[in-house]
């Protein structure tokens, strides 16, 4: 009897085993600004818990002169960035973005599109009127900013 069920339990668990089981996937988010327009990070909580960085981000801004990118923040304008042109947000310290002055910053590197000036890291005005976040689930990667 006691062979019967633990053949009878053998045989379930391999059934069961072929059988696809839904799991709660992680979903890549970006940051919503706030209500000044403004992102106070580049790194969010996943649905799990854990954090993750948002590198991806692209130039909104449709200034004809293009947006300045900064040696530092409010600094010497060191890049112009046409809108389009795709950044990698460079991290230090956990986060990508830096206050000063209240404002806050997000250090990239520009990687495709119309660049003028040097392609260092350098600052742009973390706003939505300036950049947007590109979710990482969604990226087509043809540029090799995943590199």
């Amino acid at each position: 009897m006691l062979r019967k069920i633990m053949l009878t339990t053998a045989a379930i668990a391999t059934v069961l085993s072929g059988l696809s089981v839904p799991a709660s996937a992680q979903m890549a988010e970006v940051p919503s600004p706030n209500r000044n327009g403004d992102y106070t990070t580049a790194v969010m909580r996943g649905n799990r818990g854990n954090t993750y960085q948002v590198t991806r981000w692209l130039v909104v801004d449709p200034d004809p002169t293009y947006l300045n990118c900064r040696a530092t923040p409010n600094g010497r304008v060191q890049a112009r960035l046409a809108p389009g042109t795709l950044l990698r947000a460079v991290f230090e310290q956990n986060d990508a973005v830096i206050r000063q002055n209240g404002s806050p910053w997000l250090r990239v590197r520009p990687s495709g599109g119309s660049t003028v000036g040097e392609t260092s890291p350098c600052y742009v005005r973390a706003n939505r009127q300036y950049i947007a976040p590109i979710n990482g689930d969604s990226w087509l990667d043809v540029t090799g900013m995943n590199q």
